[in-house]
């Protein structure tokens, strides 16, 4: 069981890594100045304006803000449910 949800972890991992970098090339077309460090240090800074820039462009959040937070989520509760199987 701890190596299923160790690789639901690493799942959730890449899909929120691939999340944050399409989160920060949205920013990027919109005309925001992202730095390549801000690539997984600060985007948190920028999902408020991500959100508001794809709201203006479609009329509609776009997939990769709720991508973000769902794998964040996820990751987190595979983080707490591995290291607690760990310990049985």
């Amino acid at each position: 069981m701890t190596l299923t949800f160790f690789s639901a972890f690493l799942v959730f991992g890449c899909i929120n890594f691939i999340a944050s970098i399409l989160v920060l090339r949205g920013l990027a077309a919109a005309g925001v100045k992202t730095s390549f460090f801000e690539l997984r240090w600060q985007v948190h800074k920028h999902l408020k304006s991500y959100k508001r820039n794809s709201l203006a462009q479609s009329g509609s959040v776009a997939w990769p803000y709720y991508g973000y937070w769902v794998s964040l989520i996820g990751m987190l509760g595979c983080a707490i449910l591995t290291l607690s199987s760990l310990s049985r």
